[in-house]
């Protein structure tokens, strides 16, 4: 969620009618702004009588006024008499959201005794017709993000609820509309409430990691206790974004990018690089190794992942002497049922700040064993809970994600802001595209990370064999 940078990966899942369909997450790096890190942006109390809008030529829908507005405000603010003023903008600026129409509604209303009240909410709905929308919507974002909303997470905060805890996982869904054109759904505006993101460029210090592994442990340990209950997940998180389908897209995006990745790799001042180069898969190497690693064997412990766990997508506010309070994840659109391991390694790869993220590593994943147990107790798994030995073997078994997460999505999440970033221009052929492709590879912030990185892997038997 948010107005969050992040890369995206070729993806196989289910259209809103639930036929199999592939689409474009890129692997490549395509940076890809998601619907809740927009609140952070822009404040819903400023006193400026006209808000700025990012962006102008966003064409907002019709149907996004005051009579769409009306019952959602009557069912979310106790004495709701009447609208007085309506402003719908662009949540993002130009270039900032590929999959959805984002739109921070801001209202002025009046309450019953008179007296007015400012609110803000922000409405995430699908692209229209000429927009790219045949692409995009047959990603199955909506539909997945949908159900977690309405069913999932309900269920989640439900089981601890009734265990005596109150757990907090995601943002408040006030709105949910779903007809055969759209899916649209209204978030509470969580700047309202003075969440942030970190900054993603420097990375989760132990604080912010020890609080971000225990809040995953907990949504972890109740998806596995709510699978127990409710029975299987929709097929939906089961199905991998390595497919057959996806097959000759895999290869020829990869083949684009091996290129002018192994040419910023002798940029990168690695010690011994060409036998680092060496042990570099194909583009064809990886997706088979992808197929393999995302395989999942019903007799682990397995969880319904976040599926793409990263800074930008977890969001904190802070008491007033900067101690965190409160901890929630946000976009919740690529689910996967599967080893905890895929949420660790992505974690840990993408966000923990360069100076602990291997220092650290094990103890990471103590940090977010202790929590998984005690919730696992707490709702009564009836199954063995995992030792934390089980974690560390799973953790080597399905070590590939930790190379797989580096090699794709990092390259975007560490890419500072570049104007160019958008998928037409990361997925096109040509001298242009390729540049770009190189300069978010040779990226000092994505070099350095990698330095650290590629011996840990190494030392770890995480690379090719050579």
């Amino acid at each position: 969620m948010g107005i969050a940078r992040r890369a995206q990966y070729l993806f196989v899942v289910r259209n809103r009618r639930t036929q199999p369909q592939f689409f474009l997450r890129a692997e490549i790096g395509i940076q890809i702004r998601n619907p809740q890190n927009i609140i952070t942006r822009m404040s819903p109390n400023s006193n400026s009588e006209k808000p700025i809008n990012p962006n102008e030529l966003l064409h907002i829908p019709k149907w996004v006024n005051e009579d769409y507005f009306l019952p959602i405000l009557a069912k979310d603010v106790k004495n709701f008499d009447k609208i007085v003023n309506f402003t719908p903008i662009a949540a993002t600026a130009p270039g900032e959201n590929y999959t959805s129409i984002m739109i921070r509604v801001i209202v002025d209303i009046l309450l019953k005794d008179g007296s007015q009240q400012k609110m803000s909410y922000i409405l995430k709905t699908m692209l229209e017709a000429d927009s790219g929308a045949d692409v995009v919507n047959g990603m199955g974002l909506f539909p997945k993000e949908q159900q977690m909303y309405e069913v999932h997470i309900p269920q989640f905060v439900k089981l601890y609820k009734e265990a005596g805890l109150e757990i907090e996982l995601a943002p408040k869904c006030l709105h949910v509309e779903a007809t055969a054109e759209l899916i649209t759904l209204v978030f509470e505006d969580l700047s309202r409430q003075n969440f942030k993101n970190f900054d993603r460029l420097k990375g989760f210090d132990l604080a912010h990691m020890t609080r971000v592994l225990r809040k995953l442990a907990e949504f972890h340990a109740a998806s596995a206790v709510s699978r127990e209950i409710n029975g299987p997940y929709d097929p939906l998180y089961s199905m991998s974004m390595f497919n057959e389908q996806s097959r000759d897209l895999f290869k020829t995006l990869g083949e684009m990018r091996q290129v002018q990745f192994l040419r910023a790799m002798r940029t990168w001042d690695l010690e011994d690089v060409e036998r680092y180069i060496a042990h570099m898969w194909s583009p064809m190497e990886v997706f088979e190794e992808a197929m393999q690693v995302n395989q999942v064997d019903e007799t682990e412990f397995n969880v319904l992942n976040h599926g793409d766990c990263w800074s930008n997508n977890i969001m904190f506010n802070y008491k007033d002497n900067g101690e965190i309070d409160r901890t929630i994840f946000v976009d919740l659109q690529i689910g996967k049922w599967g080893t905890p391991a895929q949420d660790l390694w992505y974690l840990i790869t993408t966000s923990a700040s360069l100076d602990i993220k291997i220092k650290e590593f094990d103890h990471f994943i103590q940090i977010y064993h202790e929590r998984l147990a005690e919730c696992l107790k707490l709702l009564n798994y009836s199954k063995v809970i995992p030792s934390l030995r089980d974690l560390h073997i799973m953790m080597l078994k399905y070590g590939f994600w930790g190379p797989l997460t580096a090699t794709g999505v990092m390259v975007a999440t560490l890419m500072p802001t570049d104007k160019d970033s958008n998928m037409k221009m990361m997925m096109a052929p040509g001298p242009e595209a390729d540049a770009l492709r190189y300069r978010t590879f040779s990226n000092p912030y994505y070099a350095k990370a990698m330095k650290v990185l590629l011996p840990f892997f190494d030392n770890k038997g995480l690379l090719k064999s050579a």
